[in-house]
């Protein structure tokens, strides 16, 4: 054959290890006795599916006592629900009291004001419609006070209450996502704590492989890229695509991390699994290639016969990557050289032959 220059998508060979997209350790949010567990190890669960179910009775408790609490303070607002907005303060009856006082006291006190300029009521009892004024003036002030002050103690004893109805939620724990589960750790009857681990959840589709890449190979690596990853599993090989490169180059490994999705659509990958992987880069080179067996080695040299003016010449070559059945040549032949690919036992250097071209 006459070797010919070719162009070839650079490809890099990996290792590296299968993991769940997503992987969660989900944990109780309330201190309570576990009543029902749902789903065990290696169950396939839905997000928002019911893992594990907490016993909620004294949280339940917690709840009606702050919406007694609640109702009490509303009643004082002349309230009825716990949705009710919240009222003018100078339409609560409280201070409308204390408004009708105050106009009762405030048009006492001017009557009496103008009776003693006439002389006809004394400077004391002037004095006594006077403090009655300002006392009347004190209540109006007061009830508008204590009617904010319920106002507050409303808001805080509402979000009290939703507190404590999410503790009660909190005991019904649901799967933050659709995955498997990995780790079952906690046994019907078990008292947990708040934080205490319950379920283990893995995400199984697609999976994540992560991997290091040579330094040198950093320009040539983005986002998309082709990835074949192969386990020792099975024959076949998963496709998938690199959906993360790392920007910054480990000082002691010399690589730099990726991480590409691959498909798991059928179920028949698990985390954890070792895997290989060709990763297909955008670096395209023009190289020589030659069938890998039309290369000789010995004793470590690596050589082909060539056809040079009608004679074989032993010709010592450097090879580089392999792909398939055919391998590239570095150094050591040039453009349109004709080499022999057969018949290599029955070849010997100086030996005569005569090329010919299939019409």
């Amino acid at each position: 054959m006459q070797v010919q220059p070719e162009k070839i998508e650079r490809r890099i060979e990996l290792v590296g290890t299968l993991e769940g997209r997503q992987e969660v350790t989900v944990a109780s949010e309330v201190s309570a006795r576990v009543a029902a567990v749902h789903a065990d190890l290696g169950d396939r669960v839905q997000r928002g599916q019911v893992l594990v179910e907490l016993n909620p009775i004294e949280l339940q408790i917690s709840v009606d006592r702050q919406r007694a609490a609640l109702a009490q303070v509303l009643a004082q607002l002349g309230l009825e629900k716990e949705s009710d907005p919240m009222p003018d303060p100078a339409r609560t009856s409280m201070v409308r009291k204390a408004a009708a006082e105050l106009a009762d006291a405030k048009a006492n006190y001017e009557r009496v004001q103008a009776l003693v300029a006439k002389n006809v009521l004394s400077k004391q009892v002037a004095d006594t419609a006077e403090a009655r004024y300002r006392a009347a003036e004190a209540n109006y002030s007061a009830a508008l006070e204590t009617v904010r002050n319920l106002e507050a103690q409303v808001q805080n004893m509402r979000a009290q209450l939703a507190l404590a109805e999410k503790k009660v939620a909190d005991c019904t724990i649901r799967a933050p996502f659709a995955g498997s589960i990995a780790r079952r750790l906690v046994e019907v009857g078990q008292y947990v704590k708040e934080q205490t681990p319950v379920m283990t959840i893995v995400s199984t589709n697609p999976l994540k492989l992560k991997a290091g890449v040579p330094e040198r190979w950093f320009p040539f690596v983005a986002p998309g890229a082709r990835v074949d990853v192969r386990v020792e599993a099975y024959d076949d090989v998963f496709t998938g695509r690199v959906e993360r490169v790392s920007q910054a180059v480990d000082a002691q490994s010399r690589t730099f991390a990726i991480e590409a999705l691959v498909d798991n659509s059928a179920g028949r990958l698990r985390p954890g699994l070792f895997a290989t992987a060709t990763l297909f880069t955008s670096k395209v080179d023009t190289v020589l290639r030659v069938p890998a067996d039309a290369v000789i080695s010995f004793y470590g040299v690596q050589k082909v016969y060539a056809v040079e003016n009608g004679e074989i010449r032993e010709v010592v070559v450097k090879l580089g990557d392999r792909t398939g059945d055919r391998i590239e040549v570095t150094e050591g032949l040039a453009p349109g050289t004709w080499i022999a690919v057969s018949e290599l036992s029955r070849i010997r250097q100086g030996m005569r032959v005569q090329v010919k071209k299939e019409s």
